[in-house]
């Protein structure tokens, strides 16, 4: 299954604009940044030079916009059940220059979305660009010691948030020291990895409220908290909601 939602190209805006969702959106979005630009990732600010590419995967925070200047992007909203990107390249702003000409792919795929083209053709159009974004990801990526362990602890992260992780255990994966995984992990995927576990819990919380009848006190343990209220306040202060709110407004039982 694969549909744009909507899409638009060459948006502009001024030096106050910003698009903040931090309880995340129910498709994917992507973006393509032609001016400077101003991240929030996972509370972690970023500003960005002209050239920037960001793929938001479904639920995760959004928050981006102008960083003081005029604001101008390339951006499509689309829904698609196939995997469409590695893990590395989701959620984080890569900073693309003129190594790939971005603007042309989303005004291929404008051209053909506008004229009622074949959905098929748009998703080879998207699958092309996020191809050729990931290898200019992993060209970057492959001078970072320990890069194969790094996707291997990430890639554990996300499938057992509920673990009682430390920061010990997530070296020794690495196979580096404590206070070298911070600046791998950050340079390597855009955070650090303390902020990486908050987030792989905070979507697993997620799932949680939205397809069980489980408690709040319940997923809070089953995500790897020892304490619900500490849950809750993380959950808050991730979402821009609590947990019975997210519940209420995301229920699919």
């Amino acid at each position: 299954m694969f549909s744009i939602r909507r899409m638009s190209c060459k948006c502009r805006h001024d030096g106050s604009f910003i698009f903040n969702h931090p309880e995340g959106l129910d498709h994917y979005l992507m973006l393509y940044i032609s001016t400077a630009a101003r991240f929030n990732i996972y509370t972690d600010p970023r500003t960005t030079a002209p050239g920037t590419f960001i793929l938001y995967s479904p639920g995760a925070p959004v928050c981006y916009g102008a960083s003081g200047n005029e604001y101008i992007n390339d951006w499509v909203s689309f829904e698609t059940n196939e995997l469409i990107a590695p893990p590395g390249i989701f959620n984080i702003p890569l900073e693309i220059g003129d190594s790939i000409d971005a603007g042309m792919y989303f005004k291929l795929l404008g051209d053909c979305y506008f004229r009622g083209g074949d959905p098929m053709t748009q998703k080879m159009i998207i699958d092309t660009l996020i191809s050729d974004i990931s290898w200019v990801y992993f060209e970057r990526t492959k001078g970072i010691p320990h890069f194969r362990q790094l996707l291997e602890l990430r890639g554990s992260i996300y499938a057992e948030p509920q673990r009682d992780w430390s920061v010990e255990e997530m070296a020794k994966i690495a196979c580096v020291s404590e206070s070298y995984l911070y600046t791998l992990y950050k340079s390597a995927f855009g955070v650090t990895c303390n902020a990486d576990l908050i987030n792989s819990r905070t979507e697993q919380a997620k799932h949680y409220l939205e397809y069980t009848d489980m408690g709040i006190e319940e997923i809070a343990y089953e995500c790897g908290y020892k304490n619900p209220v500490h849950f809750s306040r993380q959950f808050k202060q991730m979402t821009g909601l609590s947990p019975k709110q997210w519940r209420e407004k995301n229920n699919m039982m």
